[in-house]
């Protein structure tokens, strides 16, 4: 009886960690009003749920908060950066389902725009994970992690493919939006520091673990 209710239970980690992801995906819904900032508010969730209900290190509402002050005008200028992009794509995807529809040949097209357009949503969330995490100008951040992209087709994939999967399941059960940003950027943590690690020396690796062992100490 005295382990269930321990504080190191899985059962309180569980409930913990669903509990912050709420708080931060309604962080994120607030933070993301203005469009501009949606950005930097998808580096902020991943930052907190990395340190905080990931590897235990402080309060999810607290490391949000840092992150989102200390991260606002880069990952704001990327995200912008890459919302002109998306921009252009989604305009071809909407000319070229018109051509298809139409039966024109050209209508080929969309179904080449929609591969580029998974390939850019996937940028996207290596480019705002990459930046929660590691420091670099704007150009080095996206730079690094287009080739990520390229590199990593099955991890980009799979990363697109539970997005879209947690988009049907928010359509039809609209109350799982507040859980949304926080329990995706928990399967981004899982996939993308798998491939974070193959571009990190074994010296980043060893200083980050010896830190986290310090804080749990």
């Amino acid at each position: 009886m005295n382990q269930f209710f321990d504080y190191n239970n899985n059962v309180f980690r569980i409930l913990g960690g669903l509990a912050d992801c709420l708080i931060l995906g309604a962080l994120w819904i607030v933070c993301s009003i203005p469009v501009v900032t949606m950005g930097a508010a998808t580096a902020a969730v991943y930052h907190a749920v990395n340190k905080s209900i990931v590897h235990g290190q402080g309060y999810a509402f607290r490391e949000y908060c840092t992150a989102l002050k200390t991260d606002l005008k880069q990952t704001t200028g990327a995200w912008l950066l890459w919302g002109i992009l998306a921009a252009f794509l989604a305009a071809d995807l909407v000319v070229t389902r018109q051509f298809l529809a139409q039966g024109s040949a050209l209508g080929a097209l969309y179904y080449f725009f929609i591969v580029l357009s998974a390939m850019a949503l996937a940028w996207e969330f290596y480019l705002t994970a990459y930046m929660a995490r590691f420091e670099g100008t704007i150009r080095e951040s996206m730079k690094k992690t287009l080739v990520m992209v390229v590199a990593n087709l099955g991890w980009s994939a799979l990363l697109v493919a539970v997005f879209v999967l947690f988009v049907l399941m928010c359509n039809d059960t609209q109350c799982l939006i507040v859980l949304f940003p926080g329990v995706f950027a928990l399967v981004k943590n899982y996939v993308l520091e798998k491939v974070f690690r193959k571009y990190r020396t074994p010296e980043d690796l060893a200083r980050e673990l010896e830190m986290t062992r310090e804080y749990r100490n």
